[in-house]
């Protein structure tokens, strides 16, 4: 432990100031896997703040330069990355570039506070809660937050239970009335989150302001539900009965694999981004098969396929993260907007095009968030409520 410690302490030093060759950074990753160095490797990042930025002066130059070294350094690893198809490494990657230079943006403005700052406070709006609604065939509604943990229901022969870590369970009790397509609906508001483990052992994250729709027990050829907003889905395998999820314009099949869909309204496009597996995805007649890493962005136009869509960005909220990098501003905010339930409103001069940035946990109160965005100087906030106005 102490060695890996050492170890840790050394090849961080090296990575941080861009000298650390191909061997050694392949050695730092490595050790990111370490459950157990976590909080030294904390440590490490907010040494190198404390070192390089003070209230009064912050040294930019070397902040912007740390950030590039360990950006390029993730670039360098990034195929080894996909191969190991390891998600922890990509946070604490992703986390160690952005905290480096974000985090000291944060530190020079928690000690020099400006007006704006002190308003955002004085406003602040509490992040969401893992909590939901579930309404059962019969048209029962059971507010999870407020159920006990153990059964909650039993239909069709299925016990429907809520775990201590707060997640909805399906476990096949018995024979039931298999045949009677008892639906049930788990869905979230604006601000809510919750996880639920389908009949099938599928397990399912839904993010705020969706719903998810599935029979109490699969039956028949097929196993499909059907997605309002956004989920995250790590689906059972089942050569036999393929894994289908539909929403108001694609149908995505799968055998067992994990992948994300957003298929908000007031999104452009619903995109389907896979990590693991194979999936088809088809809308009207168009048909696609992408593979891990790839992503489908389905429109009345028909279905595309992109090739690099930025993985972190999109699974963030399932880890209860915002990740921003690389992020289109306007769909950033609505990101925010469904997790604190609250309205944005952009002054003409915010432009569409204009890119976000940022990592941080959305357990934050909303002026973590804003004050981490206002620090790329980009934009500023006022907070009225539950409105948040955006302007130059």
């Amino acid at each position: 432990m102490a060695e890996n410690e050492s170890n840790i302490a050394y090849l961080f030093k090296k990575l941080a100031d861009g000298t650390a060759s191909k061997e050694e950074l392949a050695a730092y990753f490595e050790l990111t896997k370490d459950n157990s160095l976590d909080d030294k490797i904390t440590a490490l990042m907010q040494a190198e703040l404390k070192n390089n930025a003070t209230p009064e002066i912050q040294d930019t130059e070397r902040i912007d330069r740390v950030y590039n070294n360990i950006e390029a350094a993730i670039r360098v690893q990034q195929p080894a990355i996909e191969k190991s198809n390891y998600p922890f490494f990509k946070r604490w990657a992703a986390a160690a570039a952005i905290l480096i230079v974000a985090g000291g943006l944060f530190y020079y403005s928690q000690n020099k506070p400006s007006k704006n700052n002190t308003q955002l406070v004085a406003n602040d709006v509490a992040p969401g809660q893992h909590t939901a609604t579930l309404t059962l065939a019969n048209g029962q509604k059971i507010v999870l937050s407020n159920a006990a943990t153990g059964q909650i229901a039993k239909q069709a022969g299925v016990s429907i239970a809520k775990t201590t870590n707060g997640r909805v369970v399906y476990t096949v009790a018995g024979n039931g009335d298999a045949e009677t397509g008892q639906l049930n609906t788990l869905s979230t508001a604006k601000g809510e989150t919750y996880q639920v483990n389908l009949p099938d052992g599928t397990q399912v994250w839904l993010n705020a302001a969706s719903s998810l729709t599935y029979p109490a027990r699969f039956v028949g050829a097929d196993r499909k539900v059907k997605l309002i907003g956004e989920a995250y889905f790590e689906v059972a395998k089942d050569k036999s009965h393929p894994f289908k999820v539909t929403t108001n314009t694609q149908e995505v099949t799968v055998l067992g694999t994990h992948f994300n869909i957003n298929a908000y309204s007031d999104e452009t496009a619903v995109a389907t981004t896979l990590l693991e597996g194979s999936v088809k995805v088809a809308s009207n007649t168009n048909t696609e098969i992408i593979k891990p890493g790839q992503q489908t962005l389905t429109t009345a136009r028909g279905i595309t396929i992109n090739n690099n869509p930025i993985i972190e960005g999109i699974t963030d909220w399932k880890d209860g993260d915002f990740a921003l990098n690389n992020q289109n501003f306007k769909t950033a905010m609505r990101k925010i907007a469904r997790w604190y339930d609250v309205e944005i409103i952009y002054d003409a001069s915010i432009p569409d095009t204009m890119q976000a940035g940022g990592w941080i946990s959305r357990n934050n109160n909303i002026s973590a968030i804003l004050k981490l965005i206002e620090s790329s100087g980009q934009v500023h906030f006022k907070v009225e409520g539950r409105r948040i106005l955006v302007r130059k």
